[in-house]
């Protein structure tokens, strides 16, 4: 009796050990449990991957049927309706000799000297002087005669297969009345001015519509290339 009182902490150290290998059990087990888990559901998808031959990635390239997508691509209705009325196969004439002061900018802006801004050109100006004669660059009907405030005189021409030629900066009084029947090189008035550009020498400004899009009326005219 005399030994088990001089030491009366052993039973408790005896107890504190005890309880510390039983957690210690408890959480091995527990972590051999998760493994073994994690192991298991491995095993499983690499079997169905196996089984079912198919890759465990997303479906985003694979292609789905009976849905539209938006994001195709196709040709503007105005570039279907320029490339189904071009080239022609007929010979165009020049409206006023071929001296081209402006060229067409194809939606780039230019300087006006008029202006004193950056602007598109969406004609041509062809170099003259006040009272030569304009012609019709084909066969055609006019369409319309009108004074604008910027372009001066204008003519229109139908010129069938879907094109129209506006012809600005004619004189006032000179031109043909509109409905009128004009054959290539007609006469159909004469140079005046236009006031929009006024700082620029003499011109006419030739425009050239197809299906009422404004295009580059070189290429529509087959001169593209020429002097």
């Amino acid at each position: 009796m005399t030994k088990l009182k001089k030491y009366p902490n052993i039973y408790l150290a005896l107890f504190v050990c005890l309880v510390a290998v039983g957690i210690g059990s408890v959480v091995g087990l527990t972590s051999r449990n998760e493994s073994d888990e994690a192991a298991e559901f491995s095993r499983i998808t690499v079997e169905w991957s196996i089984e079912n031959d198919e890759p465990l990635t997303d479906k985003a390239n694979i292609g789905i049927s009976g849905i539209a997508d938006e994001r195709i691509y196709t040709v503007p209705e105005t570039t279907e309706k320029i490339e189904k009325n071009k080239p022609y196969s007929g010979d165009f004439a020049l409206p006023m000799g071929t001296d081209i002061i402006k060229d067409f900018s194809n939606g780039e802006m230019v300087q006006s000297k008029t202006m004193g801004d950056w602007r598109v050109h969406n004609g041509v100006d062809f170099g003259g002087s006040a009272g030569n004669k304009v012609v019709a660059v084909a066969d055609g009907r006019v369409t319309a005669v009108y004074d604008d405030s910027f372009w001066g005189t204008v003519v229109e021409i139908d010129h069938g297969n879907g094109m129209t030629a506006r012809y600005c900066g004619l004189r006032s009084g000179s031109c043909l009345p509109e409905g009128s029947e004009v054959k290539k090189y007609d006469k159909i008035g004469s140079l005046g001015h236009i006031p929009v550009e006024i700082s620029d020498p003499d011109h006419l400004h030739l425009e050239i519509l197809i299906d009422g899009e404004t295009v580059d009326p070189l290429k529509a005219l087959n001169k593209v290339g020429e002097n």
